[in-house]
């Protein structure tokens, strides 16, 4: 599965910043929150995989070139650490290389390059900061827009030029409606809110809402719901959304003495579960551990094991007689010249598994739950003397499993001992598929510990080869909601967030090229920087137009872009920006689990739609810094061709 084939480069310098935006080209479907889906073929073997992720598009190539391998590089790292954003980073990536490429046309040298494009994101940067929101704002928000039937339109937004803040410079939502400036229509009569007392229970009052007012955030943080925030970062996968939702409910009732239970999320004690055959409406979420099962063996064993008490062992590592724990190193100048196992007739293999199988009797071990693989033969003598063992299991698990169990996890078998046993282990067959499914993997068995937070989320699907992408979906949710806990701060997003960047750049750029005392060694190509990257901004927005089906060009989405950028220049308000992309509040009843007969004539168009601080920002800088690295490598790089290749020495097919 090549990524070549794609489009064609100029045999000229800097091939590497070619190469790279024509392999982000190939991503833009991906960008936003309607994604389509990919069919990726092998032409040797005929395989095909189904992805909706530039992380597993990228996965699926054969990425032979040095940029494609460190563009694939830059999109793991950042999938592996913060699990959402990936189609950013490769989306900038592309176009920041476009960026580049220009300025070399235009004779800007490398190091003004680099400087001025590192300087224009800190200028977007900066502006985001000033505009983000904290998490009890953006709640309070959207809290109060769904009880107004989204009369507002638009978000109101401080540019922070003249002002600042005590809290490092940033911003909240400014919502002071001015209602002599506004339509009647804009005005919000509020009745039984609980935001809002009103003066006789049947007098009906318009109120103005300032989102800032210390006296609503305050109501707002006492019964907190992430339902809004929820809502609010679920970027159009509601049905994935209202799993996360679901998973952090049945965690709350589980958390432990001395932790707070409200709007409790602990994504280390999440779990998924793929399940081919069933729809993806029976999908849900179980409080413990759910593995699937094969064996007929075990799921008797586990039928026996019912409404019993049980005792557990954990190893970290696997169950066999060669491994060994990272670190270890053999003894030096040591040969082995008689083994006994020889004059016995008993191989060491056979040996160390009676010890094994010895010693997990001797503790009365029940389940057994590895971290690796565990041999086939030792799984049929454990199972033929009533012992469960499950491997495969993550380390997280295990340490959930020994904090709640008492249980110590150890390297090896022969480690095991009184101290490491824990006890109050139940196991249950949740339900048998076989005769539904009709394959291997049919019968799903759930291992609950007494006041565990462990959950595991079933995901589901008739076809098969969507799982893979709606597991990934569920944990791009689970993580853009921990991340908005975690950071306590929220971008305003469909599209507003890179409408900041925009204004800023053009208007730093318009201050340089007026400024009389800048300097002349990086300002006179400073604003052509600046304005290049805000047309790259410009085609990140309308490729999200465009990918909603909003727009049928991106010429149509440029010209409605600049439309906006030009009403934010004459608005009296100086605050105030409009998204350019169009949502509806539909979600919450999803998230809530509200099937579809409550959508239709409930469904407005809202605006509280939010980004994840850190992700963005991270997105960006990983987008630039490798941009950067192609961009200094390729001038380190002298290319040439054979006198016999001359025919191709004008272009290069990718």
């Amino acid at each position: 599965m090549s990524a070549l084939g794609s489009g064609a480069v100029n045999q000229g310098r800097h091939i590497g910043l070619q190469q790279l935006e024509a392999v982000a080209a190939s991503t833009h479907s991906f960008l936003g929150p309607n994604k389509r889906y990919k069919f990726i073929q092998d032409e040797a073997t005929g395989e095909s995989a189904l992805v909706c992720s530039c992380y597993r598009l990228l996965e699926q190539l054969e990425l032979s070139s040095s940029v494609g391998q460190l563009l694939h590089e830059t999109v793991r790292a950042h999938q592996g650490t913060l699990h959402s954003g990936t189609g950013t980073v490769v989306f900038l990536a592309g176009v920041w290389s476009r960026v580049a490429l220009e300025c070399l046309h235009k004779g800007i040298s490398i190091p003004h390059i680099i400087a001025g494009m590192s300087k224009g994101l800190d200028l977007c940067v900066e502006v985001c900061k000033r505009n983000a929101v904290t998490v009890e704002e953006g709640i309070c928000k959207s809290a109060v827009q769904k009880q107004t039937n989204g009369l507002f339109t638009g978000l109101f937004i401080d540019t922070g030029v003249k002002k600042s803040t005590q809290d490092g410079g940033v911003k909240s939502i400014n919502g002071v409606l001015n209602q002599e400036k506004r339509p009647l229509k804009h005005r919000i009569k509020l009745k039984h809110s609980r935001h809002f007392n009103s003066s006789s229970a049947g007098a009906e009052e318009t109120h103005s809402v300032d989102f800032t007012s210390p006296n609503l955030h305050q109501k707002c943080s006492k019964t907190l719901d992430l339902t809004p925030l929820a809502e609010a970062v679920s970027h159009g996968c509601e049905a994935s959304m209202r799993l996360v939702m679901e998973a952090s409910r049945i965690q709350s009732t589980y958390v432990p003495q001395g932790h707070s239970s409200h709007n409790f999320l602990d994504v280390d004690r999440l779990v998924t579960c793929p399940l081919p055959g069933l729809s993806e409406e029976h999908s849900c979420v179980l409080h413990g551990y759910v593995v699937k099962s094969c064996s007929v063996e075990q799921v008797s064993l586990v039928k026996h094991f019912e409404e019993r008490a049980l005792k557990i062992g954990l190893i970290n590592g696997d169950l066999t007689e060669s491994y060994r724990h990272v670190g270890f190193n053999r003894p030096k100048n040591v040969t082995y010249i008689h083994d006994s196992c020889i004059s016995t007739g008993v191989s060491v293999e056979q040996e160390w598994m009676d010890r094994a199988l010895r010693i997990l009797l001797n503790l009365s071990i029940d389940i057994l739950l590895v971290n690796g693989m565990v041999t086939s033969q030792l799984k049929s003598h454990c199972l033929s003397h009533n012992i469960l063992v499950i491997e495969h299991v993550k380390v997280t698990i295990l340490n959930n499993f020994a904090t709640t169990t008492g249980a110590v996890s150890v390297s090896y078998v022969t480690q095991l001992s009184e101290r490491c046993v824990g006890s109050g282990v139940q196991v249950s067959v949740l339900r048998d598929y076989q005769n539904t499914l009709k394959t291997e993997s049919s019968t799903l068995l759930n291992i609950v510990a007494s006041a565990t937070t462990l959950v595991t989320v079933i995901i589901t699907s008739s076809v098969h080869a969507k799982l893979q992408s709606l597991e990934d979906q569920f944990w791009s949710c689970t993580y853009r909601l921990h991340h908005a806990l975690n950071d306590g701060k929220l971008l305003p997003g469909a599209g507003m967030t890179e409408l900041l960047c925009i204004r800023q750049l053009y208007r730093h750029k318009d201050v340089s090229q007026n400024s009389k005392d800048r300097q002349k060694d990086v300002a006179p190509y400073e604003p052509v920087i600046l304005q290049l990257m805000a047309e790259g901004w410009m085609d990140y927005i309308s490729t999200l137009m465009f990918n909603a089906g909003q727009v049928t060009a991106k010429a149509h989405a440029w010209t409605h872009i600049a439309q906006h950028l030009k009403e934010f220049e004459s608005k009296s308000l100086p605050g105030w920006l409009k998204s350019p992309l169009k949502t509806y509040s539909n979600s919450t009843n999803a998230i809530q689990g509200k099937g579809d007969q409550d959508r239709g004539e409930g469904t407005v168009e809202r605006d509280e739609v939010y980004d994840n601080m850190t992700v963005k920002f991270e997105a960006w800088r990983g987008a630039l810094d490798l941009v950067f690295l192609i961009l200094q490598t390729d001038t380190e790089i002298i290319t040439g061709i054979n006198e016999s290749d001359s025919q191709f020495r004008d272009v290069m097919f990718l």
